[in-house]
């Protein structure tokens, strides 16, 4: 795939995902760590393995938000394709939010 149909394609799922909403934050490495600990939250590499099971990729991203006043994972996967999915799951509960963009 050549490089800007890949940019394309990941500016198209960004606008069609939660990460367009504004008011959406997401934490750094350690302030992840922080809330994982103080909320008691799911592993983040659990619920990557979870995803990337759920829709047959590689998942090759994950990072805490809050979205909505819930804490949710956004995952990035990889298709054998080439397309980039995007799994959204709760970080507290490990439920899926909706389906792959």
């Amino acid at each position: 795939m050549p490089i800007a149909s890949a940019l394309s394609l990941t500016l198209a799922l960004a606008a069609a995902s939660p990460a367009a909403v504004e008011g959406r934050i997401c934490y750094s490495n350690a302030q992840t760590r922080a809330q994982i600990a103080a909320h008691k939250l799911i592993e983040p590499f659990k619920l990557m393995k979870e995803a990337a099971a759920l829709v047959k990729a590689e998942p090759i991203r994950g990072r805490l938000c809050r979205w909505n006043d819930s804490l949710v994972y956004e995952i990035s996967l990889l298709r054998r394709d080439g397309q980039v999915l995007r799994v959204f799951m709760n970080a507290a509960t490990g439920q899926r939010m909706g389906g792959p963009q």
